[in-house]
């Protein structure tokens, strides 16, 4: 007897925007760290100008999150969604979480005290947590997380070009990979809900 292929469960759109709301949350908050650690380390006047000028794309996001959950209430409760993602809750997005966290202790640990060079650690952490979305674009068939992870790698390469500019000072190292990682996470959550309301007027 011939074995017929289940079909895929899916998720409802109203979930799926609860989802993307969830999600846009939380790189709005780590955005927020991000840009913290990252304007400790402008000096002078500049600090003030940069604080103001990252409130545009922390209000784009924080836009985005309120967007997409009140999409999602306004979203009727059966309407079906896309396929829901393998494993996107489950083993394989917990053994990346684990494995980032490993990667980033250690290797912040070794920069601080085995190279003796702390401002460093930021630009670690960026190469790390921008990797760690590789994986969960594939688990969580999200292809934009790629993108996401690959500009905040990009931040680092960026970082080392500032370094070398006349007058520079180590700061560099901290000040680059912070804010651009946080511009990289807004940005990320604003998206999001723009694709969610493009998206949404499709389907009507």
């Amino acid at each position: 007897m011939e074995k017929t292929t289940p079909r895929p469960a899916f998720r409802t759109r109203r979930e799926q925007l609860r989802n993307g709301g969830r999600g846009s949350l939380i790189g709005t908050a780590f955005g927020v760290m991000w840009f913290a650690l990252g304007q400790s380390a402008v000096g002078g006047s500049a600090r003030p100008a940069v604080l103001v000028v990252g409130l545009v794309p922390l209000a784009a996001s924080i836009g985005g999150v309120i967007h997409l959950f009140r999409a999602a209430s306004r979203t009727p409760a059966g309407q079906q969604g896309a396929p829901v993602a393998p494993g996107g809750d489950g083993p394989r997005f917990m053994t990346v979480v684990i494995i980032e966290a490993i990667v980033l202790g250690v290797g912040n640990n070794y920069v601080r005290t085995g190279l003796d060079r702390p401002e460093l650690m930021l630009s670690w952490s960026a190469l790390v947590v921008g990797a760690h979305f590789f994986p969960l674009a594939r688990t969580l068939r999200a292809p934009m997380l790629r993108v996401v992870g690959g500009l905040m790698i990009a931040t680092v390469p960026v970082a080392a070009l500032a370094s070398l500019v006349p007058g520079a000072t180590d700061a560099v190292w901290q000040a680059v990979p912070g804010l651009g990682c946080a511009a990289v996470l807004w940005a990320g959550a604003a998206y999001t809900a723009v694709r969610a309301g493009r998206t949404a007027q499709d389907a009507a």
